[in-house]
């Protein structure tokens, strides 16, 4: 079993909190997506999640453990995905790797209506929001 990590970014707005949204290009399925990644062998989790979110965006902040994992079978094999959330200033401005073709931070109401096809990313969303 792969361990993988699940990043909700989430930063102050004036308006309540605002949630970074990444776009996949169209090679990767598309769609809007937090920071997701694999473990490197003998990384935890928490060590994944700061390592994918920085290589993905260029940010980092207060790392938030949400409690949270599942798992799934990919075309890869099993994994088990753990989920955080990543507090980040109100100027924080992403900085995209090659494995996203865009960026928006979005409202709470926003980011919960682009997650609708993958409950673990709404459910650990629920989980980032509560947090943050």
């Amino acid at each position: 079993m792969r361990l993988k990590a699940l990043v909700w970014i989430v930063r102050p707005g004036p308006n309540g909190p605002q949630v970074l949204l990444l776009e996949r290009p169209e090679r990767r399925a598309g769609g809007e997506h937090p920071v997701t990644g694999k473990a490197d062998p003998g990384e935890s989790p928490a060590g994944a999640a700061e390592r994918e979110a920085f290589e993905e965006t260029g940010l980092r902040g207060e790392l938030v453990d949400l409690g949270y994992a599942h798992r799934y079978r990919g075309r890869r094999g099993e994994f088990e995905e753990h989920a955080f959330l990543l507090r980040v200033p109100p100027d924080a401005t992403p900085v995209l790797s090659d494995e996203h073709s865009g960026y928006r931070w979005a409202s709470e109401e926003a980011a919960r209506a682009a997650t609708t096809n993958w409950h673990a990313h709404a459910r650990a969303l629920d989980l980032a929001l509560k947090g943050f």
